[in-house]
Order: structure tokens, then C-alpha cells, then sequence
């Protein structure tokens, strides 16, 4: 009840907002000015036209980049929030919000981040080059509510986006998740709640953008499922009942008591003064726009506009995060599972004796401040100017907090580390396209440290179709992780000298658009490879390992039928240490339709399957996916989810029926070793978007 008042006062007060809110500057057209390459979609056009654009930032330059909307199209409603939507092949523990690990080598982080108990959260975190800025002619309200009809085992999730343009140049608004699942497995509950305040300002010569958030997870820890076999041969289980409950299925900590908690908060600012001039052209325009003439008779309209050569821009970011692996009572359970503790504690009773007991309260924490100063020569001042360049020096401070195992009690390590970097790039070409940037570390803790990359793009016509050739390539030689080569808990503790890793990547796309294909070819050359044992402790591979992969994608449609094809190979020259599934596949198959011709339709099954591979095991000690050799998953049948998508104005709602294929087949339904998908149910979710 709180959270749909909180959600109810929301709504009102940005309601209200419109009576402030205005049109932006209408600016005269501009030779010089920078052009919005990217395209967006048909359908977007459709319901806001251009009043609503959405804009992210490259944060070590400040430079604006126009991105689509998120969330707004009609055919994926039902997968926006959902974990299958992140990548082809997905790992997870069953609830939304979860810990995830890609099952396609390639949609993994590059690195391994300094505070590693996050890196499961990846792309579920506020960070300051994935947040979008706005500027908008009206006022907007996104409001999203998904829930999954179950009563035990409810999953709730309410989320929503906020943005009012105030005046001609300032824009503030706000984000905001809340999501509650009680699992479907017994202690598997799991909670995040996130918000984002922000703010942007933009003038000729001065931007401004700003924000701050708060990330909160919360899940309960059960170890996975004891006995696979509970999915595999449900009825030999079910003691003359119809059908075996997931909760009936035992799990390998059932107390409930043992807990990861999760929080970063962040606070973001960035701000740019750009050098350059007005000026001013003349333009004739018939007298008869105006109502005074004829159309024959024209009038001299003087136009005078800001051209910017270059800029300067100063970025400053600050982010506290900690975690807190903990339990309030004991359980025998633990040392079955987890081994022989790090950490002991001991009490004295009543008759005198002293008890030594076992009871985990891990913590860590990262303290990190950015500050970043960039002088940009922008492309496109000149005609003749094609292309734009950028140079940064940033200076890292970091302050990382663990036990001390001798003097109980916390110690702060602090490492400071300056960054020299450049970055060139062509954006508005017709022809031709490309981006390059490279940095390297000149001090501290990152001393030798660099990382370039760069990708070119091109698109032509060929026989009246439409192609277009995408290449990049990764070159990086980084500090390892520090939470990774200093990690102290109950289960599990340790301290080590981690060599830096090293990483060249390579890939190709083709887009052939008039034909629905996309092809790309990828690889990588690893060096001190970082992994997890079976334990969960970091461990580096020093040899070379390379990895391949090979994608495709078709889309097509005949009529009312619609398709959406993908499927990618992958082969790791060191399975032992970096397994995955040789072929991973997802089809999608719909009807489209409208009804009435308002309401428009989607009815379709989407299918994920993959070979069977030795896939990781989640480690609650330290939230890592870790090596296992036990068991395989994969290989038998897919998951398939049937759906259906509406569409009426600007409102948005779906049916779904997750893991359908559980009623027609034999159905494995594992996700990670010892962690099964989630039983088939039905959800359903509504998008508003309330045009004020």
C-alpha cells in the first residue's frame, strides 16, 4: 500500500508539472551544428513524433550522444524486465531480479570490476554511461507494473520514468524500480528497490547533467536444489498427488536466514563550456506564410545561430558501494555446504564451558571518486572539419574496506590512480564512419595499465539493397580486480598477487536490412585469464585462451506471420576453465494484427535452448559463478514462454505463460547447475505512458 501511494502522489505532482512545462528553443537550421545520427524507430514516431528525446553521455569527454527511448516498443513489452531479454542465453537463480551470468561469452563485462560482488548485477545498476537524460516538449510519465497471479510465490514489479522540460533549457526528472519476489523455491526471496534523481541543462554555450541514485538488492540465499532429479522425474516424488509444488522440492539451505545485500550509491555531475561564435545567414520565405503577401513575393529572414569549435568539460563522480553477506541464527547446514569457515567465534556458557560456533556477517566496501578533465575540437565546426578529437586526464581515488582477521576490526586500503586518454571519432558521415580511443594509466596503482578500441561503419546499396559493415577491435591490459585478489569472509578467505590481465578482441557484423540478416564473427585472445574455482576463489589462468564465436540473426515476416530467428556458436580452447555451450539458439515465432484498427496484436511462442555444457554453480559465500564438474545442463528440451501483446494508444499490456513447454514435454528446466528455471505460471504487465 505504501509503494502505489508513494506511486499515486508521483503521478499527481508530474501531472501538475505540465503547467510549467515548455517548449524547447526552436533553433534555425544550422550548417555547422552537430546532426542527431541516430535513427528511431517508426513506431516510437508514432506516439510522441519528436517531442520526446532521450540522450546518454560519454562521461570522461561529456559529449551527448541521442539514444532511442527505452522500453517502448510494442513487440518485446512482455520481455523488457525479464532475464531472457539480456541475452541470447541467460543463467539465474529464478526470480527478475537475481544475479545473472550470460551464457554467450561475448555479452559478458570485459573485466572483472574492482567491487566484484556487483558483477552479477550487471546492466541492473545506475552507471554514468548507461543513464538516459531528456529533453521534451510535454511533460512524460512511463509507469510499468508486472505481476506473475501467484500467491505464495508473488513477484511483484513496479517501475516508472519521469521528465518535464522546465523552460527552454533545464529538464529534471526522476527513475525509479521496485521489485519483490517471494521465489518459487523455498528461501529464494529476493527485493531491490532503485531510484535516480536528475537533471540537465543546455544552453549554446553551457551544459549541465546531473544525478544521483541509490542501488538495493536483496536476496535470500538457499544453495539450489539438492536432487535434480526433482525436475527431471517429478513423479516419482509426487506421493500419489497430481503433480509435485516447487516448494516441495528440498533445497540445500532451507533456514531462510542467510542473506547478500547489496548497495551503491552514486552521485554524478557533469558540466562542459563550448567555445565558438554566432552568425548569421539570410533566407528568403514567401510573404504569404506570414499572411501579408503572395506566394511570389518573398522576404529576406535574418537567422543567427551558435557554432561551437571546442569545448572543455569537467566530470566528477562519486560512488559508495558495500556489501553484507550475513545470518541471524546458526545452521549446520553451512559447513556441509560451504566447508571448513575462514572465521569462527566462540562464547562462553553458563556452566563455564566455551562454545566455538560459526555465524557469517561478511563485509566489504569500495569507495571510489572520478574527477575527469577533457578538451574536446568538435566535428563538423567547419565543412571541411570531419571529424572530431577529444583528450582527458582523469584522476582515480579509491578507499576499499575489509576485516582485519587479527584485530577485528576494519581496514581501509587507499589507491590512487591518473589516467591520460584521447578519443577521435566521425559520426555524421554519409559514407564512412569511425571511433578510436585509447588510455593509459601514468600513476599509481594503474601505472602501465592502458586499453584502446575503436570501431569503423559504413552503409552502401547493392543491387537496390541495403547493406552495411560494422568492424571492431579491443585491446586491453588491465590492473585484476581488487576485491577479487583480496576477498575476506567466513567461507572463504584470501589474499593474492594477480598478474595483469591481458585481452585482444576482434569482431565483424553485417547488416543485410532489406533481407532481415545479421551476421558476426568474433574472437578474443585472453591472458591471465580470471575465474572462480569450484570453491568460488579466484584463481588466473596464465596460458593463452582464445575464444570464437559465430552469430546469426533472421528476421522476417509473410502476411500476418512474423519471425525472429538467432542462434550463435561458440568454442573456448580451455573448457576446463571458461565452459560454455557449444550452440545457443532463440526463435520467435508471431502473429500481428490489429483489431478494430486500433488495438494492435501480438500472439507468439519465443523458444531458448542450448547444448549441454558444464555450466558454473552461484556461490553465495562471494556471489560468483564458480567452475563445477558434476553435472552437465542443457541439451534436452527448450524453454519456450508463450505471450501476447497489446497495444492501444499509449498503453501497453501483455499476457504471459512462462515455461509452457513444461505442460507439453519432458522439461529440465535448469538455468545454472543447481538452480532450475522457474515452474510455468502466468504473469501479466501493463505500460502507460501518460502524455501530460
Amino acid at each position: 500500500m505504501k509503494i502505489r501511494s508513494l506511486l499515486l502522489g508521483a503521478l499527481c505532482t508530474l501531472s501538475a508539472s505540465s503547467l510549467w512545462g515548455q517548449e524547447p528553443v526552436r533553433r534555425p537550421y544550422d550548417p555547422y551544428q552537430v546532426r542527431e545520427v541516430t535513427e528511431v524507430p517508426d513506431e516510437i514516431k508514432m506516439v510522441r513524433g519528436d517531442k520526446l528525446k532521450a540522450y546518454k553521455l560519454i562521461p570522461d569527454v561529456a559529449r551527448v550522444v541521442r539514444v532511442e527511448m527505452p522500453d517502448t516498443l510494442t513487440h518485446y513489452t512482455f520481455e523488457y524486465i525479464s532475464p531472457e531479454y539480456r541475452s541470447l542465453g541467460v543463467s539465474y537463480l529464478g526470480n527478475t531480479n537475481s544475479v545473472w551470468q550470460a551464457k554467450l561469452f561475448f555479452d559478458r563485462p570485459r573485466r572483472v570490476s574492482d567491487f566484484f560482488y556487483l558483477d552479477g548485477y550487471d546492466r541492473m545498476l545506475y552507471t554514468p554511461d548507461a543513464v538516459r537524460f531528456y529533453d521534451t516538449k510535454t511533460p512524460f510519465t512511463y509507469i510499468r507494473y508486472h505481476k506473475n497471479f501467484k500467491t505464495n510465490e508473488s513477484e511483484d514489479v513496479i517501475s516508472g520514468d519521469f521528465g518535464v522540460n522546465l523552460g527552454k533549457q533545464l529538464n529534471i526528472g526522476a527513475n525509479f524500480d521496485y521489485v519483490y519476489a517471494s521465489g518459487f523455491y523455498t528461501a529464494a526471496r529476493s527485493k531491490d528497490a532503485r531510484y535516480r534523481l536528475f537533471t540537465s541543462y543546455r544552453s549554446d554555450r553551457y551544459e549541465l547533467f546531473a544525478y544521483i541514485a541509490n542501488d538495493y538488492y536483496k536476496q535470500e540465499e538457499n544453495g539450489g536444489i539438492t536432487n535434480a532429479d526433482y525436475i527431471y522425474n517429478p513423479e516419482r516424488y509426487t506421493n500419489s498427488r497430481t503433480r509435485i509444488g516447487s516448494r516441495d522440492v528440498p533445497v540445500r539451505i532451507s533456514s531462510g536466514e542467510l542473506t547478500n545485500r547489496i548497495r551503491s550509491g552514486h552521485a554524478f555531475l557533469a558540466q562542459s563550456y563550448r567555445l565558438g561564435s554566432y552568425r548569421t545567414t539570410k533566407r528568403k520565405q514567401p510573404l504569404a506564410e506570414e499572411g501579408l503577401g503572395t506566394a511570389h513575393e518573398l522576404q529576406s529572414l535574418d537567422s543567427t545561430y551558435f557554432v561551437p569549435v571546442g569545448s572543455i568539460s569537467l566530470t566528477s563522480y562519486y560512488n559508495k558501494q558495500s556489501r553484507r553477506f550475513f545470518s541471524h541464527q546458526q545452521s549446520e547446514q553451512w559447513a556441509t555446504l560451504f566447508g571448513t569457515p575462514a572465521v569462527t567465534h566462540s562464547r562462553t556458557e553458563a556452566d563455564g564451558s566455551t562454545t566455538t560456533y560459526t555465524l557469517p556477517n561478511d563485509t566489504a566496501q569500495l569507495v571510489t571518486l572520478q574527477n575527469t578533465v577533457a578538451l574536446t575540437l568538435h566535428e563538423g565546426f567547419r565543412p571541411w572539419v570531419k571529424f572530431g578529437l577529444s583528450a582527458y586526464l582523469r584522476q582515480e581515488n579509491r578507499w576499499a574496506s575489509l576485516p582485519d582477521r587479527t584485530s577485528e576490526r576494519y581496514t581501509r586500503t587507499a589507491l590512487s590512480s591518473t589516467f591520460i586518454g584521447g578519443l577521435i571519432e566521425r559520426r555524421e558521415g554519409t559514407g564512412l564512419n569511425f571511433s578510436a580511443r585509447g588510455e593509459l594509466g601514468v600513476l599509481g596503482a594503474d601505472l602501465g595499465a592502458f586499453k584502446m578500441e575503436g570501431d569503423i561503419r559504413t552503409a552502401f546499396s547493392l543491387f537496390r539493397k541495403q547493406f552495411a559493415l560494422e568492424a571492431d577491435a579491443y585491446i586491453d591490459n588491465a590492473r585484476p580486480s581488487y576485491f577479487a585478489a583480496h576477498h575476506h569472509g567466513t567461507y572463504g578467505w584470501w589474499d593474492k598477487s594477480l598478474n595483469f590481465t591481458r585481452r585482444v578482441e576482434l569482431g565483424g557484423r553485417v547488416h543485410l536490412a532489406s533481407w532481415g540478416t545479421t551476421l558476426e564473427a568474433r574472437t578474443a585472445s585472453l591472458q591471465n585469464y580470471l575465474y572462480f574455482d569450484s570453491k568460488g576463489e579466484t584463481q588466473q589462468h596464465p596460458d593463452l585462451l582464445q575464444v570464437l564465436s559465430l552469430r546469426a540473426r533472421q528476421m522476417g515476416s509473410y502476411g500476418v506471420l512474423n519471425w525472429d530467428v538467432e542462434a550463435a556458436f561458440q568454442q573456448s580452447t580451455a573448457p576446463s576453465v571458461l565452459p560454455l555451450p557449444t550452440l545457443t539458439a532463440a526463435s520467435d515465432l508471431y502473429l500481428r494484427f490489429l483489431l478494430a484498427k486500433v488495438l494492435r496484436v501480438d500472439l507468439g511462442v519465443k523458444g531458448y535452448w542450448h547444448t549441454a555444457y558444464h555450466a558454473p554453480y552461484y556461490t553465495p559465500t562471494d556471489q560468483q559463478f564458480a567452475l563445477q564438474s558434476e553435472g552437465t545442463v542443457g541439451g534436452q528440451a527448450p524453454l519456450l514462454i508463450a505471450y501476447a501483446n497489446f497495444r492501444l494508444k499509449r498503453a501497453r499490456f501483455f499476457l504471459q505463460m512462462y515455461n509452457v513447454g513444461e505442460a507439453l514435454m519432458t522439461n529440465e528446466r535448469l538455468s545454472l547447475y543447481k538452480y532450475p528455471y522457474n515452474p510455468m505460471h502466468l504473469s501479466a504487465g501493463v505500460v502507460v505512458d501518460l502524455n501530460n
